[in-house]
């Protein structure tokens, strides 16, 4: 099963179940950003969303929702 349109349209929206399913096997947050983003990488997410969280302006996740802003902070900041 593909999940490469799981949960992200087009128009660059994101669900909360498919970062989930990209962050399944970290143990806790905070989180390092090295980790969650290698964890998203190894789980098939998408090069554009493994690059948009190493480019994060914070060296840690506090929650899972941090992440998700970070992602749509990159999406509206994309050229």
């Amino acid at each position: 099963m593909s999940v490469s349109d799981a949960g992200q349209e087009q128009g660059g929206n994101l669900e909360a179940s498919t970062l989930q399913y990209y962050l399944r096997g970290i143990e806790s947050f905070p989180a390092e950003k090295d980790e969650v983003a290698t964890t998203a990488e190894s789980n098939g997410a998408p090069q554009d969303m493994v690059r948009q969280i190493r480019n994060a302006e914070t060296e840690r996740f506090n929650r899972p929702e941090e992440v998700m802003q970070a992602l749509q902070s990159g999406l509206d900041l994309k050229e």
